[in-house]
């Protein structure tokens, strides 16, 4: 597995690295940047990336555990490891597909779910290949766990849950909007415990056994009967929302106990008793929060905006890199544990003062808390930077890995700053922009430069070879609609520097 997860590494990160930037964006548009004409506009900005932390790295990488724990328990196989190869490589598609429909404008103006409902049928897609592994695993085992049937549940129920919950007409998606919000809270907070329960199994250094399951199991039966009552007899009152939303407080001890008995420390898994610690957090603060008089005062504020980023950016996230960890302790350290967990508490802070001053609880002005934010932002981006960094570091030792490597940062990362915002930048420069077209040759330009990544790391000589026949297609291409006065001088412009590019190869470099 941490092979697998190696390998997989470098396009995980990409779309880590693209939500958080997404995010640095929109807490910079807060503040009064004009990004109306680039892509990321304040409502993109903030759809990519709240769906990048809610369907890129984070739940790839959590949908590693059970096949962890295989890895752990003898029973993975390299044909199991080939079906959730494929698995990867369908969501991926889903993700550049949700990325592109979110930078384009095309979203719903739904908080969780904003990309279009067709992109679902993606994701049910990818669960079958996830089926198959998960499958081939199974059949290795003499008799098999109880956690091992629930995860095979689990696993089939998901992509027609998925289809019909997101479905615009008779799903419940738009639902949520609105309605109960306790029990909703004991619903989601019940679904992590027992994500909570493998992580400790995969991180435990012995046999470990839960206990005391009537703390996850009354909870269990409150959301259930929440659900019965308000689908069947009547829409909850606030004090029956609020009874359900402090059953949650049970499942604090519980996992203290499944902690001290699976005998996980620090320095075993810091990430993992981080996640916890943000959930015990997480959990105190909202029931605190739920308190009616406070309630009304900070409801949709920046304080929930804090609460929310603790939520998903400890608890949710560090469940994830607890299994990276877990496999490649080497990349993902303890120190960056610690200064993640750092930066991420700074910024809740910010914005939870921010929060307390839009309630009217304090006297101030919210401006500087939301700069700090900005600030905290920039840093975790540096950090998320910093271990991508460290997992591509390639050995630049030939004139053609030169070659390759001016050519990936020039196209690749070039055609994606076009992408983003040519309009913007085409502007400045004095070009005309169509915003259509241009789009379309972006596009080939990252295609290009992902030509020169894979150059990098192996068949230079033919990589180099196909990219630089692309390029003078291109050029031709691109000369020809000037010379016919189609095109204006950019297309000059990009004509001679393909085929310039191409010729240094050709004339240079070729073996």
């Amino acid at each position: 597995m941490s092979k697998f997860l190696n390998d997989n590494l470098p396009l995980l990160l990409f779309w880590l690295f693209l939500g958080l930037f997404a995010g640095l964006v929109y807490a910079v548009e807060v503040l009064g940047l004009d990004a109306s004409m680039t892509l990321l506009s304040p409502e993109r900005a903030r759809s990519l990336h709240i769906s990048q932390m809610l369907y890129g790295f984070f739940p790839l990488i959590l949908s590693l555990l059970p096949f962890a724990l295989f890895e752990k328990e003898g029973v993975l196989s390299q044909n199991g490891l080939k079906h959730l190869a494929r698995y990867f490589v369908v969501w991926n598609v889903f993700l550049l597909f949700m990325s592109m429909a979110l930078l384009f404008g095309n979203i719903r103006g739904l908080p969780f779910y904003d990309f279009p409902y067709q992109l679902n049928f993606l994701l049910a897609f990818s669960g079958l290949f996830y089926l198959l592994a998960l499958l081939d695993a199974l059949k290795r085992y003499e008799k098999r766990p109880l956690w091992v049937n629930v995860s095979l549940l689990a696993v089939i129920a998901a992509p027609i849950a998925l289809v019909v919950l997101m479905n615009p007409q008779y799903g419940q998606v738009e639902k949520t909007l609105v309605g109960p919000h306790g029990d909703n809270t004991l619903g989601m907070s019940f679904a992590l415990i027992p994500i909570y329960y493998l992580l400790i199994k995969l991180s435990a250094p012995k046999a470990f056994t839960p206990r005391f399951h009537w703390l996850w199991i009354a909870p269990l039966a409150g959301y259930v009967t929440s659900l019965i009552i308000r689908n069947f007899f009547h829409t909850l009152s606030y004090h029956e929302e609020w009874f359900f939303q402090y059953l949650t407080l049970l499942y604090l001890p519980l996992l203290w106990i499944w902690l001290r008995d699976a005998g996980i420390r620090f320095k075993i898994n810091p990430y993992l008793i981080l996640s916890i610690a943000a959930f015990i957090f997480v959990d105190i603060e909202g029931n605190i929060l739920f308190i009616p008089e406070l309630r009304a005062l900070i409801h949709r504020n920046d304080l929930v905006v804090g609460h929310a980023h603790i939520a998903m950016g400890l608890g949710v996230a560090f469940m994830a890199l607890s299994i990276a960890y877990h496999l490649l302790p080497s990349l993902f350290k303890r120190l960056y544990a610690t200064l993640w967990t750092f930066l991420i508490g700074l910024m809740a802070l910010s914005l939870s003062f921010a929060g307390l001053i839009e309630a009217g609880l304090i006297g101030g002005s919210i401006e500087p808390f939301l700069i700090l934010r900005a600030i905290f932002g920039v840093l975790i981006v540096v950090l998320v930077a910093k271990i991508l960094y460290d997992r591509l570091i390639i050995p630049i030792n030939t004139p053609l890995k030169i070659y390759h490597l001016i050519g990936f940062l020039g196209d690749a990362l070039g055609g994606l700053a076009l992408l983003i915002a040519g309009g913007w930048l085409f502007g400045l420069l004095g070009f005309t922009f169509t915003g259509t077209y241009e789009y379309v040759v972006f596009a080939f330009v990252m295609g290009t430069g992902i030509i020169h990544w894979f150059g990098l790391h192996e068949d230079e000589d033919r990589l180099a070879s196909l990219s630089a026949i692309i390029r003078l297609l291109i050029s031709s291409t691109f000369a020809a609609l000037y010379m016919a006065g189609i095109l204006d001088e950019l297309a000059l412009l990009i004509a001679f520097y393909d085929g310039l590019y191409a010729m240094i190869y050709f004339l240079g470099l070729r073996k």
